[in-house]
């Protein structure tokens, strides 16, 4: 993966780049992956799949937003796409 200038729409494609290689890695086929699926219900990511984007995500992007120290804000829950980019823009926005 490649690192990204922050801006939502590489965000996005960054998130679903993680997804797939969760996929690619554990020998499943991809599915789509819209922002409004369920990461559990739609995509069937389980607890270590979700790690497992959230260290290549770190790895990509650059950002941790689970150990940022300057959020002080309770994080949403991780339930969607949409939510992991979400999670990863704002950090992304929050140390420039």
């Amino acid at each position: 993966m490649t690192a990204i200038n922050g801006e939502t729409r590489d965000v996005a494609a960054t998130v679903r780049e993680a997804i797939l290689a969760v996929y690619r890695d554990t020998g499943r086929p991809p599915r789509d992956t819209p922002a409004g699926a369920l990461l559990g219900g739609d995509l069937g990511l389980d607890s270590l799949d979700l790690a497992q984007i959230i260290v290549l995500l770190e790895r990509s992007l650059g950002v941790d937003p689970f150990r940022d120290a300057r959020s002080s804000s309770p994080h949403p829950p991780l339930r969607t796409v949409e939510h992991l980019v979400a999670l990863y823009a704002a950090a992304i926005a929050g140390r420039a």
